[in-house]
Protein backbone atom coordinates (compact mmCIF):
# COMPACT_ATOMS: atom_id res chain seq x y z
CA UNK A 1 0.00 0.00 0.00
CA UNK A 2 1.31 3.70 -0.89
CA UNK A 3 0.45 5.83 2.21
CA UNK A 4 0.98 9.99 2.15
CA UNK A 5 2.68 10.66 6.03
CA UNK A 6 2.05 14.41 6.29
CA UNK A 7 2.59 16.40 9.66
CA UNK A 8 2.07 19.81 11.06
CA UNK A 9 -0.20 21.20 8.86
CA UNK A 10 -0.77 24.13 11.46
CA UNK A 11 -3.84 25.63 9.99
CA UNK A 12 -2.64 26.35 6.42
CA UNK A 13 -5.28 25.72 3.72
CA UNK A 14 -3.23 26.47 0.66
CA UNK A 15 -0.84 24.21 1.72
CA UNK A 16 -2.64 21.44 2.95
CA UNK A 17 -4.57 21.28 -0.35
CA UNK A 18 -1.38 21.38 -2.27
CA UNK A 19 0.05 18.29 -0.91
CA UNK A 20 -2.93 16.20 -0.94
CA UNK A 21 -3.39 17.00 -4.48
CA UNK A 22 0.10 16.09 -5.42
CA UNK A 23 -0.41 12.53 -2.95
CA UNK A 24 -3.18 11.98 -4.95
CA UNK A 25 -1.40 12.81 -8.37
CA UNK A 26 1.15 10.45 -7.09
CA UNK A 27 -0.89 7.61 -6.33
CA UNK A 28 -1.49 7.61 -2.62
CA UNK A 29 -3.86 5.11 -1.37
CA UNK A 30 -4.06 6.54 2.24
CA UNK A 31 -2.98 9.25 3.77
CA UNK A 32 -1.81 9.69 7.69
CA UNK A 33 -1.65 12.95 9.97
CA UNK A 34 0.78 13.09 12.59
CA UNK A 35 -0.56 15.39 14.29
CA UNK A 36 -0.35 19.28 14.70
CA UNK A 37 -3.51 20.06 12.14
CA UNK A 38 -3.85 23.59 13.85
CA UNK A 39 -1.71 26.33 16.17
CA UNK A 40 0.04 29.28 14.37
CA UNK A 41 -1.91 29.14 11.06
CA UNK A 42 -5.63 31.78 10.22
CA UNK A 43 -7.54 29.18 9.43
CA UNK A 44 -8.31 26.13 11.70
CA UNK A 45 -11.70 24.92 10.80
CA UNK A 46 -11.25 25.20 7.46
CA UNK A 47 -8.27 23.02 7.65
CA UNK A 48 -10.09 20.55 9.84
CA UNK A 49 -13.54 20.42 7.37
CA UNK A 50 -10.66 19.31 4.29
CA UNK A 51 -9.14 16.75 6.80
CA UNK A 52 -12.09 15.37 7.90
CA UNK A 53 -12.96 14.63 4.54
CA UNK A 54 -9.80 13.41 2.82
CA UNK A 55 -7.45 12.13 5.61
CA UNK A 56 -7.93 8.61 6.30
CA UNK A 57 -5.59 8.28 9.84
CA UNK A 58 -4.44 10.59 12.39
CA UNK A 59 -2.35 10.32 15.64
CA UNK A 60 -2.54 13.93 18.00
CA UNK A 61 -0.08 16.31 17.90
CA UNK A 62 0.79 18.62 20.78
CA UNK A 63 -1.13 21.41 19.44
CA UNK A 64 -3.84 19.40 18.86
CA UNK A 65 -3.68 17.73 22.66
CA UNK A 66 -3.91 21.75 24.09
CA UNK A 67 -7.13 22.32 22.28
CA UNK A 68 -8.70 18.94 23.67
CA UNK A 69 -7.84 20.09 26.89
CA UNK A 70 -5.52 17.42 27.60
CA UNK A 71 -2.35 19.58 27.73
CA UNK A 72 -1.72 22.25 29.68
CA UNK A 73 -0.76 25.62 27.68
CA UNK A 74 2.00 26.71 30.16
CA UNK A 75 4.48 24.32 28.59
CA UNK A 76 4.05 26.80 24.83
CA UNK A 77 6.03 29.94 24.81
CA UNK A 78 4.10 33.24 25.14
CA UNK A 79 3.75 33.97 21.68
CA UNK A 80 2.48 30.31 20.93
CA UNK A 81 -0.40 30.63 24.19
CA UNK A 82 -2.03 33.63 22.52
CA UNK A 83 -2.57 31.54 19.52
CA UNK A 84 -3.49 28.83 21.38
CA UNK A 85 -6.34 30.81 22.67
CA UNK A 86 -7.27 32.51 19.27
CA UNK A 87 -6.76 29.24 17.75
CA UNK A 88 -9.49 27.58 20.52
CA UNK A 89 -12.37 30.40 19.69
CA UNK A 90 -11.97 29.67 15.82
CA UNK A 91 -12.88 25.98 16.89
CA UNK A 92 -16.49 24.46 18.12
CA UNK A 93 -17.07 21.45 20.97
CA UNK A 94 -16.45 19.03 18.03
CA UNK A 95 -13.28 19.71 17.07
CA UNK A 96 -12.16 19.34 20.60
CA UNK A 97 -13.58 16.07 20.90
CA UNK A 98 -12.01 14.99 17.85
CA UNK A 99 -8.81 15.95 19.01
CA UNK A 100 -9.68 14.03 22.19
CA UNK A 101 -10.49 10.65 20.46
CA UNK A 102 -7.40 10.96 18.60
CA UNK A 103 -4.22 8.11 19.44
CA UNK A 104 -0.86 8.90 20.27
CA UNK A 105 0.24 6.13 18.11
CA UNK A 106 -0.83 4.65 15.17
CA UNK A 107 1.18 1.27 14.45
CA UNK A 108 1.15 -0.74 11.04
CA UNK A 109 3.17 -3.52 9.73
CA UNK A 110 6.81 -2.81 9.73
CA UNK A 111 6.39 1.04 10.92
CA UNK A 112 4.82 3.26 13.56
CA UNK A 113 3.79 6.72 13.61
CA UNK A 114 3.83 9.54 16.72
CA UNK A 115 4.16 13.33 16.86
CA UNK A 116 7.22 13.38 18.49
CA UNK A 117 9.61 10.89 20.33
CA UNK A 118 8.24 7.31 20.05
CA UNK A 119 10.16 6.88 23.28
CA UNK A 120 7.32 8.54 25.01
CA UNK A 121 4.84 9.79 22.72
CA UNK A 122 2.52 11.52 25.25
CA UNK A 123 5.38 13.71 26.86
CA UNK A 124 5.70 15.16 22.75
CA UNK A 125 9.59 15.47 22.64
CA UNK A 126 11.49 16.33 19.91
CA UNK A 127 14.06 14.10 18.06
CA UNK A 128 17.02 16.22 17.31
CA UNK A 129 19.94 14.76 18.44
CA UNK A 130 21.56 11.46 18.72
CA UNK A 131 20.58 10.10 21.78
CA UNK A 132 16.64 10.82 21.07
CA UNK A 133 16.89 8.68 18.36
CA UNK A 134 18.75 6.05 20.27
CA UNK A 135 16.02 6.57 23.12
CA UNK A 136 13.30 5.56 19.94
CA UNK A 137 15.07 2.73 19.07
CA UNK A 138 14.93 1.25 22.36
CA UNK A 139 11.78 1.75 23.24
CA UNK A 140 10.26 0.51 19.90
CA UNK A 141 10.41 -2.65 17.18
CA UNK A 142 9.43 -1.22 14.45
CA UNK A 143 11.72 -0.95 10.98
CA UNK A 144 10.56 2.36 10.26
CA UNK A 145 9.29 5.14 12.87
CA UNK A 146 7.48 7.81 11.55
CA UNK A 147 7.38 11.48 13.49
CA UNK A 148 6.87 15.51 12.64
CA UNK A 149 7.37 17.91 15.54
CA UNK A 150 10.74 19.77 14.21
CA UNK A 151 9.34 20.65 11.00
CA UNK A 152 12.93 19.65 9.54
CA UNK A 153 12.77 17.02 7.12
CA UNK A 154 15.36 14.36 7.39
CA UNK A 155 16.09 11.22 8.83
CA UNK A 156 18.18 8.93 11.39
CA UNK A 157 19.48 5.72 10.56
CA UNK A 158 20.81 2.59 12.85
CA UNK A 159 22.91 -0.16 11.32
CA UNK A 160 25.55 -2.65 12.41
CA UNK A 161 27.61 0.40 13.89
CA UNK A 162 24.93 0.46 16.54
CA UNK A 163 25.59 4.90 15.91
CA UNK A 164 22.69 6.62 14.66
CA UNK A 165 23.84 8.62 11.46
CA UNK A 166 21.50 11.70 10.19
CA UNK A 167 20.63 12.08 6.90
CA UNK A 168 19.18 15.09 4.93
CA UNK A 169 16.07 14.21 2.63
CA UNK A 170 16.89 11.61 0.37
CA UNK A 171 14.58 9.15 -0.97
CA UNK A 172 15.91 5.34 -0.12
CA UNK A 173 14.77 1.92 0.17
CA UNK A 174 14.48 -0.40 3.02
CA UNK A 175 18.57 -2.04 3.72
CA UNK A 176 18.50 -5.80 6.03
CA UNK A 177 19.68 -4.83 9.51
CA UNK A 178 18.96 -1.48 9.21
CA UNK A 179 16.18 0.89 11.44
CA UNK A 180 14.74 4.33 10.40
CA UNK A 181 13.49 6.81 11.80
CA UNK A 182 11.61 9.54 9.10
CA UNK A 183 11.08 12.65 10.25
CA UNK A 184 7.99 13.75 7.58
CA UNK A 185 8.93 17.76 8.24
CA UNK A 186 6.01 19.83 7.86
CA UNK A 187 3.33 20.92 5.31
CA UNK A 188 1.83 24.46 6.82
CA UNK A 189 5.23 25.49 8.67
CA UNK A 190 8.40 24.77 7.07
CA UNK A 191 11.42 25.21 8.87
CA UNK A 192 14.19 24.07 6.90
CA UNK A 193 15.15 26.88 5.05
CA UNK A 194 12.74 26.28 2.25
CA UNK A 195 9.05 28.13 1.34
CA UNK A 196 7.89 24.59 0.25
CA UNK A 197 5.35 21.90 2.03
CA UNK A 198 6.84 18.87 3.18
CA UNK A 199 5.78 15.26 3.16
CA UNK A 200 6.79 11.37 2.62
CA UNK A 201 5.22 8.37 0.74
CA UNK A 202 6.03 5.54 1.99
CA UNK A 203 5.20 2.15 0.29
CA UNK A 204 4.81 -0.13 2.78
CA UNK A 205 4.94 -3.53 0.93
CA UNK A 206 8.55 -2.81 -0.66
CA UNK A 207 9.86 -0.47 2.31
CA UNK A 208 10.84 2.35 0.46
CA UNK A 209 10.34 6.30 0.92
CA UNK A 210 10.03 9.46 -0.57
CA UNK A 211 10.41 12.73 0.63
CA UNK A 212 8.59 15.62 -1.13
CA UNK A 213 8.34 19.23 -1.13
CA UNK A 214 5.39 21.25 -2.63
CA UNK A 215 5.00 24.70 -3.79
CA UNK A 216 1.92 26.37 -2.44
CA UNK A 217 0.39 29.78 -2.56
CA UNK A 218 2.03 31.90 -0.30
CA UNK A 219 0.06 35.57 -1.60
CA UNK A 220 -3.06 33.32 -0.37
CA UNK A 221 -1.43 32.77 3.24
CA UNK A 222 -0.33 36.21 3.51
CA UNK A 223 -3.79 37.14 2.23
CA UNK A 224 -5.35 34.88 4.98
CA UNK A 225 -3.20 36.14 7.74
CA UNK A 226 -4.24 39.88 7.11
CA UNK A 227 -8.51 38.71 6.74
CA UNK A 228 -8.50 36.74 9.68
CA UNK A 229 -6.13 39.04 12.27
CA UNK A 230 -4.55 36.24 13.44
CA UNK A 231 -2.18 37.32 16.51
CA UNK A 232 0.73 35.14 15.17
CA UNK A 233 4.15 36.64 14.07
CA UNK A 234 4.98 36.40 10.24
CA UNK A 235 6.03 32.73 9.34
CA UNK A 236 9.52 31.80 8.86
CA UNK A 237 8.69 30.43 5.67
CA UNK A 238 7.36 33.97 4.09
CA UNK A 239 10.28 35.93 5.84
CA UNK A 240 12.51 33.57 3.74
CA UNK A 241 10.63 34.43 0.63
CA UNK A 242 11.14 38.29 1.24
CA UNK A 243 14.39 38.17 2.84
CA UNK A 244 16.16 34.82 2.09
CA UNK A 245 17.13 34.62 5.81
CA UNK A 246 15.45 31.66 7.54
CA UNK A 247 15.88 31.47 11.19
CA UNK A 248 18.30 28.88 13.31
CA UNK A 249 16.08 25.96 14.32
CA UNK A 250 16.62 26.59 18.22
CA UNK A 251 14.91 29.73 17.87
CA UNK A 252 11.76 28.74 16.55
CA UNK A 253 10.88 25.58 19.07
CA UNK A 254 8.07 26.66 20.51
CA UNK A 255 7.68 23.75 22.99
CA UNK A 256 8.92 22.43 26.37
CA UNK A 257 8.53 18.53 25.98
CA UNK A 258 6.79 16.75 29.39
CA UNK A 259 9.24 14.90 31.65
CA UNK A 260 8.57 11.03 31.74
CA UNK A 261 7.78 11.74 35.24
CA UNK A 262 4.78 14.02 34.01
CA UNK A 263 3.42 11.49 32.11
CA UNK A 264 4.18 8.35 33.53
CA UNK A 265 0.47 7.80 34.52
CA UNK A 266 -1.63 8.98 31.60
CA UNK A 267 -2.73 5.42 29.08
CA UNK A 268 -1.06 5.97 25.85
CA UNK A 269 -3.88 5.33 23.28
CA UNK A 270 -2.67 3.33 20.41
CA UNK A 271 -4.47 2.44 16.75
CA UNK A 272 -3.74 -0.42 13.98
CA UNK A 273 -3.76 0.40 10.98
CA UNK A 274 -3.91 -3.18 9.65
CA UNK A 275 -7.38 -2.78 11.87
CA UNK A 276 -8.81 0.57 10.52
CA UNK A 277 -8.39 -0.60 7.28
CA UNK A 278 -10.67 -3.81 7.42
CA UNK A 279 -12.98 -1.75 9.24
CA UNK A 280 -12.94 0.74 6.40
CA UNK A 281 -13.22 -1.96 4.08
CA UNK A 282 -16.49 -3.90 5.70
CA UNK A 283 -18.04 -0.59 5.66
CA UNK A 284 -17.05 0.15 2.11
CA UNK A 285 -18.59 -3.71 0.88
CA UNK A 286 -21.67 -2.34 2.79
CA UNK A 287 -21.62 0.70 0.79
CA UNK A 288 -21.21 -1.00 -2.34
CA UNK A 289 -24.23 -3.04 -1.99
CA UNK A 290 -26.27 -0.01 -1.30
CA UNK A 291 -24.48 1.95 -3.91
CA UNK A 292 -25.55 -0.88 -6.61
CA UNK A 293 -29.11 -0.81 -5.44
CA UNK A 294 -29.57 2.81 -5.83
CA UNK A 295 -28.15 2.28 -9.42
CA UNK A 296 -30.43 -0.54 -10.33
CA UNK A 297 -33.26 1.92 -9.25
CA UNK A 298 -31.62 5.01 -10.97
CA UNK A 299 -31.23 2.49 -14.11
CA UNK A 300 -35.05 1.41 -13.87
CA UNK A 301 -35.81 5.01 -14.64
CA UNK A 302 -34.13 5.44 -17.84
CA UNK A 303 -31.26 7.42 -15.29
CA UNK A 304 -27.24 6.49 -16.40
CA UNK A 305 -24.26 8.01 -15.02
CA UNK A 306 -21.05 7.92 -15.89
CA UNK A 307 -17.97 9.61 -15.19
CA UNK A 308 -14.43 8.87 -17.08
CA UNK A 309 -11.19 10.59 -15.25
CA UNK A 310 -8.77 11.26 -18.28
CA UNK A 311 -4.91 9.97 -17.53
CA UNK A 312 -2.40 11.39 -16.93
CA UNK A 313 -0.38 12.79 -20.16
CA UNK A 314 3.43 12.27 -19.54
CA UNK A 315 5.51 13.35 -22.82
CA UNK A 316 9.20 12.59 -22.66
CA UNK A 317 11.67 14.72 -24.17
CA UNK A 318 12.66 13.30 -27.19
CA UNK A 319 16.24 13.14 -26.88
CA UNK A 320 17.19 10.93 -23.47
CA UNK A 321 21.23 11.39 -23.70
CA UNK A 322 22.17 14.33 -21.49
CA UNK A 323 23.29 17.77 -23.12
CA UNK A 324 26.96 18.93 -22.78
CA UNK A 325 27.87 21.78 -19.88
CA UNK A 326 31.40 22.43 -20.02
CA UNK A 327 30.95 25.12 -22.67
CA UNK A 328 27.66 26.62 -22.27
CA UNK A 329 28.29 29.79 -20.38
CA UNK A 330 26.01 31.66 -21.36
CA UNK A 331 23.03 29.18 -22.27
CA UNK A 332 22.89 25.84 -21.82
CA UNK A 333 19.04 24.92 -23.53
CA UNK A 334 17.67 24.84 -27.00
CA UNK A 335 15.34 27.27 -27.87
CA UNK A 336 12.03 25.39 -27.56
CA UNK A 337 9.94 24.31 -30.89
CA UNK A 338 8.42 24.47 -33.19
CA UNK A 339 5.49 26.21 -32.44
CA UNK A 340 2.53 24.74 -32.08
CA UNK A 341 0.43 22.81 -29.20
CA UNK A 342 2.48 20.30 -27.41
CA UNK A 343 0.75 16.83 -27.75
CA UNK A 344 1.53 13.07 -27.74
CA UNK A 345 1.92 13.37 -31.66
CA UNK A 346 3.70 16.57 -31.20
CA UNK A 347 5.78 16.40 -28.39
CA UNK A 348 8.24 18.72 -27.57
CA UNK A 349 11.89 18.45 -28.52
CA UNK A 350 14.28 18.76 -25.59
CA UNK A 351 11.91 19.07 -23.10
CA UNK A 352 9.39 16.60 -21.04
CA UNK A 353 5.20 17.31 -19.97
CA UNK A 354 3.44 15.95 -17.31
CA UNK A 355 -0.14 17.09 -17.38
CA UNK A 356 -2.42 15.59 -14.84
CA UNK A 357 -5.33 16.09 -16.72
CA UNK A 358 -4.80 16.66 -20.54
CA UNK A 359 -8.62 17.13 -21.23
CA UNK A 360 -8.24 20.64 -19.07
CA UNK A 361 -4.33 21.48 -19.12
CA UNK A 362 -2.30 22.15 -22.34
CA UNK A 363 0.99 23.70 -23.02
CA UNK A 364 1.95 25.63 -26.61
CA UNK A 365 4.93 27.14 -27.93
CA UNK A 366 4.58 30.53 -29.64
CA UNK A 367 6.18 33.43 -30.21
CA UNK A 368 5.37 36.87 -28.01
CA UNK A 369 5.67 39.17 -31.33
CA UNK A 370 6.66 38.62 -34.80
CA UNK A 371 10.76 39.28 -33.87
CA UNK A 372 10.11 38.70 -29.73
CA UNK A 373 11.15 35.56 -27.93
CA UNK A 374 9.69 31.82 -28.39
CA UNK A 375 7.50 31.04 -25.08
CA UNK A 376 5.51 28.31 -23.37
CA UNK A 377 1.86 29.06 -22.97
CA UNK A 378 0.68 26.85 -19.79
CA UNK A 379 -2.53 26.97 -19.04
CA UNK A 380 -5.21 24.93 -17.04
CA UNK A 381 -8.71 25.09 -16.16
CA UNK A 382 -8.36 22.87 -12.83
CA UNK A 383 -6.08 23.37 -9.76
CA UNK A 384 -4.48 20.28 -10.61
CA UNK A 385 -0.57 19.52 -10.72
CA UNK A 386 1.63 20.72 -13.76
CA UNK A 387 5.07 20.17 -14.47
CA UNK A 388 7.82 21.03 -17.55
CA UNK A 389 11.20 19.80 -17.51
CA UNK A 390 14.52 20.59 -19.26
CA UNK A 391 16.50 17.93 -21.19
CA UNK A 392 19.13 16.62 -18.41
CA UNK A 393 22.28 18.37 -18.85
CA UNK A 394 25.45 17.14 -18.03
CA UNK A 395 27.58 18.48 -14.73
CA UNK A 396 30.33 17.77 -13.15
CA UNK A 397 31.57 18.12 -8.96
CA UNK A 398 32.09 21.96 -8.31
CA UNK A 399 30.05 23.41 -11.34
CA UNK A 400 27.43 26.18 -10.57
CA UNK A 401 24.34 26.64 -12.92
CA UNK A 402 21.16 29.37 -12.50
CA UNK A 403 17.95 28.89 -13.58
CA UNK A 404 16.43 32.01 -15.66
CA UNK A 405 13.27 32.29 -16.80
CA UNK A 406 10.66 35.23 -16.89
CA UNK A 407 7.12 34.87 -16.22
CA UNK A 408 3.84 36.59 -16.54
CA UNK A 409 0.67 35.75 -16.35
CA UNK A 410 -2.58 35.82 -18.85
CA UNK A 411 -5.53 37.50 -18.72
CA UNK A 412 -6.20 35.15 -15.16
CA UNK A 413 -4.01 32.88 -12.98
CA UNK A 414 -5.24 31.43 -9.65
CA UNK A 415 -2.22 29.30 -7.71
CA UNK A 416 0.84 28.97 -7.28
CA UNK A 417 4.11 27.85 -9.25
CA UNK A 418 7.70 27.93 -8.98
CA UNK A 419 11.06 27.50 -11.24
CA UNK A 420 13.84 25.02 -9.82
CA UNK A 421 17.02 23.20 -10.51
CA UNK A 422 17.51 19.75 -9.88
CA UNK A 423 20.88 17.70 -9.37
CA UNK A 424 20.58 13.90 -10.39
CA UNK A 425 23.80 12.28 -8.93
CA UNK A 426 25.48 8.93 -9.58
CA UNK A 427 22.73 7.22 -7.02
CA UNK A 428 19.94 8.10 -9.65
CA UNK A 429 18.30 10.31 -6.68
CA UNK A 430 17.15 14.18 -7.29
CA UNK A 431 17.63 16.73 -4.88
CA UNK A 432 16.64 20.30 -5.67
CA UNK A 433 19.44 22.72 -5.55
CA UNK A 434 17.47 26.22 -6.28
CA UNK A 435 13.88 27.53 -5.35
CA UNK A 436 12.62 30.01 -6.96
CA UNK A 437 8.81 30.71 -6.15
CA UNK A 438 7.05 33.12 -8.89
CA UNK A 439 4.58 34.43 -6.22
CA UNK A 440 2.24 37.08 -7.27
CA UNK A 441 2.19 37.89 -11.28
CA UNK A 442 1.16 40.77 -13.33
CA UNK A 443 -0.47 40.82 -17.13
CA UNK A 444 1.69 43.86 -18.23
CA UNK A 445 5.24 42.70 -16.48
CA UNK A 446 7.62 39.77 -16.65
CA UNK A 447 8.63 38.66 -13.13
CA UNK A 448 12.65 37.74 -13.97
CA UNK A 449 13.85 34.42 -11.91
CA UNK A 450 17.66 34.47 -11.93
CA UNK A 451 18.63 31.99 -9.13
CA UNK A 452 21.97 30.35 -8.84
CA UNK A 453 23.26 27.30 -6.58
CA UNK A 454 25.38 28.04 -3.66
CA UNK A 455 28.34 28.02 -3.66
CA UNK A 456 30.89 25.61 -3.85
CA UNK A 457 29.23 24.18 -6.74
CA UNK A 458 27.79 20.50 -7.12
CA UNK A 459 29.44 18.26 -4.78
CA UNK A 460 29.18 15.34 -7.29
CA UNK A 461 29.04 14.22 -11.08
CA UNK A 462 25.55 13.57 -12.12
CA UNK A 463 23.17 16.04 -14.91
CA UNK A 464 20.78 19.13 -14.18
CA UNK A 465 17.58 19.66 -14.95
CA UNK A 466 15.44 23.18 -15.53
CA UNK A 467 11.79 22.69 -13.64
CA UNK A 468 8.67 24.83 -13.71
CA UNK A 469 6.16 23.15 -11.52
CA UNK A 470 2.63 24.33 -9.95
CA UNK A 471 -0.57 24.05 -9.54
CA UNK A 472 -2.93 26.64 -10.97
CA UNK A 473 -6.29 27.79 -12.71
CA UNK A 474 -5.72 30.24 -15.70
CA UNK A 475 -2.92 31.02 -18.09
CA UNK A 476 0.90 30.89 -17.44
CA UNK A 477 3.26 32.50 -19.75
CA UNK A 478 6.81 31.52 -19.66
CA UNK A 479 9.88 32.69 -21.89
CA UNK A 480 14.48 33.37 -21.80
CA UNK A 481 13.66 29.74 -20.03
CA UNK A 482 17.34 28.70 -19.34
CA UNK A 483 20.37 27.18 -17.70
CA UNK A 484 23.47 29.09 -17.40
CA UNK A 485 26.56 28.41 -15.83
CA UNK A 486 27.65 30.86 -12.77
CA UNK A 487 30.97 31.33 -11.37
Amino acid sequence: MKLAILSDVHANLPALNAVLADARGRGAERVISLGDLVGYGPEPAEVLQVAYARIDHFVLGNHDAVIARQLDPAVFNPAARQMIAWTGRQLNAKAAAFFKGLPYVLRGPRFRCCHGNPASPAAFGYVLEDEHALEAWQATAEVFLFIGHSHVPGLFVLGRSGRPHWLSPQDFGCEEGKRYIVNVGSVGLPRDGSATASYCLFDDAAGDVFFRQVPFDLETCRQALRRTAAPTPLPHYLKLADRGQPAPLREVLDFHPLSREQVRDRPVAEADLDRAVRAVRRWRRGAAVLLALLVVLLLSAGLAWQHLRPADLVLPAAHAAALPAPSCGDGCLPAPGPAGAVTRKAPLADWSLRLSDPDRQRVVVRAAAPSGPVLFSLWSEVPLPLQLESRPVQAATGMRFQVVASCRQGDTFEGHAEIALLQRGPDGIDRALVHCPLGKLSKERWKACRRSAPAPGLDADGTVRWVLRGQFRGELLVREADLRRSR
